[in-house]
């Protein structure tokens, strides 16, 4: 088939670009491959060319077993499923990508899928992602040498059971109970009300046959609070569910309809004592408590231990789920013809959308925040696995610090991505409103992530107990977490002083645009809102009760969390781009402009929520400074508008990937979109010719006699 109007003006793009995409896609796959446990191999240390290699031969294959790599072909997810067909389809999928991790010995679908959503989108996600690490972090030897095999080679299909139809990210409300019975030697797992049901776990309602389930252990009437418990849901040899156990799916949702999120309700259900996960906590057969720490610190602290590793995940998917719905926006961008700009001669040829100011700064501003995530999950990444050698050797001191960064990062990352996923959706006019365009599945799949591991409000305040934790030890003259020195240095400053005088006069027109400036300029903002809700929060606590004084203040504290989250952000993208320099110059002048935007447009864009504040209240920048700001961005964008495609390209997600008739690669949108439309089931069904037949169907209506009304002769 020979090129037409569109595919030429894709190319053409593409030509455009001021640096090589494969180069850029290395960096962006970049890194070590984890120890394939699951498998029974050896670490593998993959080098950024081997990785994507790696990663494009496993989505080829799938791909091909999924009969996925014809393009003009309508994808089966589109060819009308219900409710229960989506379910299959999502078993078809899931088992496609399991088998080739396990043929093929990798784990590029660990974490999520060929569709690049979290793998919990199918129904066998949560085995390795939560199932496995509950088992690994909190069973003994034994325990892990029992069940890691069984689930490495999905033996066993397991699933996370925490949240309850009554309570989610509040983990000590959970009712579920799990108590010795000193006689038998077993835990008789039960749900005690309505709102104990487990609700909402993915897999649980139809896939799985094993749970981890978090339950409060009770021993003599005495509350031991939450413990991990492996429990058969299902039958191995019929897969009904267990005696005593009531399994279901909770229907359809915005997105994930691939797997089964579902409920549980335990009736007095009996487990072996061995059910127990006892590497920090263990019940003896006359039924004693014993602990492996002495104060139960230890054992507190290792129940984040799974949380934070999915969180890692999250954010990680975060920059994915951005970067897919922008690859189709500018894709689309690039070829759809519309219009002239305003005051043009009419009879001038139409021109791509791209071309509008407001479409490509909409477009470049989302690639940046991008781009902005995928370093910041990489800098938390490094942080996390140096977090995990030292816990390997019984060193938690840095978990606070690591947990509080995991909250800002899940939060500011989820709500960035769902926001620009909107709006990617937006810039494709009426036809991102169709379902073949991928984009609303695209969105409703960033939407739930604002949920997932904590719910983003509640991570915001986690955040601020932090924060503020480390303020009262600098104040008390003790020290504060290593990691949190460079982040408050000058930080009293705020709480005494016109700090911020001190920063308006070290920025001068010849160096305002410098990383380290703009650097300035966000810690500002972070420390002045800090310091501001930190005095709130302190003056109204010596009138009110601390649980007062924090409900009073929340909408004071939640911007500076904000705050914080956007400055590590920057910080982290700006600390990547200069490593990149060194490690590929090519690629320093692209992102440096896009660190650059990030920044700019960041402080002079409009707030994006009702609890961010606007960097103009921070008395630092005058009006003309703004004013310059704006222009800057201007110049920035004419230099990065050649590299629109190429940026997004980088990402080098398959066509079968996007699931878009808007955003394959060839940009043949007209045809392709036409060619899926007419494969549609409305359209090959005479299902018109039914609608006319039927009783009480259009034939019904059109030619019924109808009595006029008195009124009206």
């Amino acid at each position: 088939m020979g090129s037409n109007r569109q595919m030429v003006l894709i190319e053409q793009a593409r030509q455009a670009a001021t640096f090589d995409p494969i180069k850029l896609t290395h960096i962006i796959y970049d890194g070590y491959v984890d120890a394939i446990l699951y498998l029974g191999c050896h670490s593998l240390i993959y080098g950024r060319e081997e990785n994507v290699s790696s990663r494009r031969a496993a989505f080829q294959r799938v791909e091909s077993a999924l009969e996925l790599t014809d393009n003009m072909k309508l994808p089966h997810i589109y060819t009308g499923l219900n409710r229960n067909g989506l379910y299959l389809e999502g078993v078809r999928r899931g088992r496609a990508i399991i088998d080739d991790m396990i043929l093929y010995r990798h784990n590029q679908f660990e974490n999520l899928t060929e569709r690049y959503q979290l793998t919990n989108s199918t129904p066998f996600g949560l085995s390795f992602l939560m199932f496995r690490r509950t088992i690994d972090l909190q069973g003994t030897l034994e325990q892990k040498q029992h069940w890691l095999p069984l689930i490495d080679q999905m033996k066993v299909n397991g699933c996370y059971l925490q949240t309850e139809l009554g309570h989610g990210s509040h983990v000590r409300g959970i009712e579920t109970t799990a108590t010795f019975d000193p006689d038998t030697g077993e835990f008789v797992v039960h749900s005690p009300t309505l709102t104990a049901t487990k609700y909402w776990p993915g897999g649980l309602g139809l896939s799985c046959s094993h749970a981890v389930v978090a339950a409060k252990l009770r021993i003599r009437d005495k509350d031991h609070g939450m413990h991990w418990f492996v429990v058969q849901i299902r039958s191995l040899n019929d897969f009904a569910p267990v005696p005593g156990i009531e399994l279901g799916d909770v229907g359809m949702k915005m997105a994930y309809n691939g797997t089964c999120n579902g409920y549980a309700r335990f009736d007095h259900v009996r487990m072996p004592r061995s059910s127990l996960l006892a590497a920090h906590a263990q019940v003896l057969p006359d039924g004693s408590y014993v602990r492996s720490d002495n104060n139960g610190q230890q054992f507190s602290k290792q129940v984040y231990s799974t949380m934070l590793q999915v969180r890692q995940v999250i954010i990680q998917w975060a920059a994915f789920g951005l970067a897919q719905p922008l690859t189709v926006a500018a894709r689309y961008s690039v070829v759809r013809e519309q219009g002239v700009p305003m005051f043009s001669d009419p009879r001038a040829p139409e021109v791509a959308i791209v071309a509008y100011k407001s479409q490509h700064y909409r477009l470049l501003t989302l690639i940046s925040q991008a781009y902005a995530i995928l370093f910041a999950c990489k800098e938390f990444d490094d942080k996390f696995s140096d977090f995990q050698r030292e816990k390997s050797q019984g060193n938690l001191g840095r978990l606070p610090f690591i947990h509080a960064l995991s909250t800002a990062l899940k939060a500011w990352t989820t709500n960035t991505a769902a926001v620009g996923a909107e709006e990617a959706r937006k810039m494709c006019g009426g036809q991102g409103y169709v379902a073949l365009s991928g984009l609303p599945e695209m969105v409703a799949t960033a939407c739930v992530t604002a949920t997932f591991e904590g719910e983003n409000y509640v991570m915001w305040q986690q955040l601020m107990r932090y924060l503020f934790k480390q303020i009262d030890v600098m104040r008390a003259g003790g020290r504060v977490d290593s990691d949190m020195v460079e982040c408050l240095r000058e930080f009293k400053r705020y709480l005494q002083s016109d700090a911020e005088c001190s920063l308006r006069k070290t920025i001068t027109a010849n160096h305002i645009f410098t990383p380290s400036t703009l650097r300035s300029i966000f810690q500002n903002h972070y420390h002045r809102l800090l310091a501001s809700a930190y005095t709130a929060y302190t003056r109204k606590r010596q009138v009110s009760s601390a649980a007062e004084a924090w409900n009073s203040c929340l909408m004071r504290l939640l911007p500076a969390a904000h705050a914080y989250a956007e400055y590590i952000v920057l910080q982290s993208m700006q600390r990547r781009v200069e490593m990149i320099q060194e490690s590929e110059p090519s690629l320093f002048p692209v992102l440096s402009r896009l660190s650059e935007l990030f920044a700019l447009t960041t402080i002079t864009g409009s707030v994006s929520s009702f609890h961010v504040i606007p960097f103009a209240e921070d008395g630092v920048l005058t009006s003309d400074q703004f004013d310059a700001m704006r222009m800057r961005i201007d110049e920035i964008l004419s230099q990065l508008l050649p590299d629109l495609v190429a940026l997004t390209d980088a990402w080098d997600f398959t066509d079968a990937s996007l699931n878009s008739a808007l955003g394959c690669r060839d940009g043949n949108v007209y045809e392709r979109l036409m060619s899926w439309t007419r494969q549609l089931p409305v359209n090959t069904q005479d299902l018109a010719k039914h609608a006319w037949e039927m009783p009480g169907g259009i034939q019904d209506f059109l030619k019924r006699e109808r009595q006029m009304p008195r009124a009206m002769l």
